[in-house]
């Protein structure tokens, strides 16, 4: 029996995105990362490709990037942030693709989860090695592991406790999730990397370092005790 094979106009893609989603995203993903995932989703959906398909790819893409990024080579980081920027592109298609197609699911927010893990740990401890082979001074790469731990503990604790809570727990950490829509992978902490790189601006990558860890650092705390206190009421 042959396969039949579904059309979508690139109009459904965009209103596959829900109100509440828009209202969740960084103001560079609502302004520039969207709009530019809306012709790649279509152009995915053209071509048969599903959301798995590109929630894989974005992990190696954020991977091989993060590896990149963490190199001394000034052209072989330069592929890596851009490659790290692609990365915050397809992290949006993936959605827009099981939204349009109405396959969204479980499976599908654990693999982009999980793409977000890899990611986030590969962009703070690079960052941190972009920085030591320029400015040599070893507590840098200390202060990029802290960084990134703190990261995947504060999701890791969220994910265990949205599995546990199930709805109920939506919008418990929502100005949390705010915050870091708009300073995280998805928000101004990729474009600013690409800024930094290719002028040359030092400072401002330790702007990045130091500013990522006390925020994720803080928040990690911050985060812990709030669900912790929840938990206890429940």
């Amino acid at each position: 029996m042959k396969k039949e094979w579904k059309t979508y106009r690139f109009l459904d893609v965009v209103r596959s995105l829900p109100p509440e989603k828009t209202l969740q995203d960084g103001l560079w993903t609502r302004f520039v990362l969207r709009p530019l995932s809306f012709p790649l989703s279509w152009a995915a959906l053209s071509l048969g490709i599903g959301a798995f398909a590109v929630s894989c790819l974005s992990a190696l893409l954020g991977a091989a990037g993060g590896i990149l990024f963490a190199l001394p080579d000034y052209r072989l980081a330069g592929a890596g942030v851009v490659l790290l920027n692609l990365f915050s592109v397809l992290d949006c298609v993936d959605g827009n693709i099981a939204r349009t197609r109405g396959t969204a699911g479980p499976w599908g927010g654990w693999t982009d989860a999980m793409a977000g893990f890899i990611v986030y740990t590969a962009v703070f401890f690079s960052t941190g090695l972009y920085v030591f082979w320029r400015d040599p001074w070893w507590p840098v790469l200390i202060v990029a592991g802290l960084t990134s731990s703190a990261n995947l503990l504060t999701r890791i604790a969220y994910q265990i406790y949205k599995n546990i809570a199930g709805e109920s727990a939506h919008g418990t950490v929502s100005f949390e999730r705010i915050l870091a829509e708009n300073a995280g992978i998805t928000g101004f902490l990729m474009p600013l990397l690409l800024v930094f790189h290719f002028s040359g601006c030092i400072k401002g990558l330790w702007f990045i370092l130091w500013f990522n860890a006390a925020f994720y650092g803080g928040g990690c705390i911050f985060t812990l005790l709030k669900l912790g206190k929840k938990a206890a009421k429940a």
